[in-house]
């Protein structure tokens, strides 16, 4: 490498930070890569007892990884008590990755190293814990004929 390179890439380093691996990924999966994911859990299923029964449930399976969650999420607090009581390193994560959307991510259980799990949202890989969604009510006559 010339030292006008050299020079180069030190210039675009202080000026626009240094260069990190997929972004995007990174902000979406709370500053850890997809590739290291175990499991994940929604901000909307965070609040919801029959996920955080069955995280914590699977929580001694956990022991060998580590926890990222979203501080954000005021559910996140219900998880702090379980995880500190099985000794599972975990992280609060405050900063711009951490999003406030529903559908964003509110906890993951990540590993040091890719371990590329093709299922990782807890409703997929625990489907007892997916709540059974309820029937709409059928409304008028028919409704009130058949049902």
């Amino acid at each position: 490498m010339s030292e006008n390179d050299q020079l180069q890439q030190h210039l675009d380093s202080a000026i626009h930070g240094a260069p990190q691996t997929n972004p995007d990924e990174r902000r979406r999966y709370l500053g850890s890569l997809r590739e290291r994911v175990l499991l994940s859990i929604t901000n909307a299923e965070l609040s919801q007892p029959a996920i955080q029964a069955t995280f914590e449930s699977h929580l001694p399976d956990f022991k060998a990884y580590h926890i990222l969650l979203n501080g954000k999420n005021d559910a996140a607090t219900n998880y702090l008590a379980a995880i500190t009581k099985h000794q599972v390193e975990f992280t609060l994560v405050n900063n711009e990755t951490a999003q406030t959307a529903p559908e964003a991510i509110g906890l993951l259980v990540v590993a040091k190293d890719a371990i590329n799990c093709e299922t990782v949202a807890i409703s997929a890989k625990y489907p007892s814990a997916a709540p059974t969604p309820e029937k709409p009510k059928k409304e008028g006559l028919f409704g009130r004929l058949f049902d």
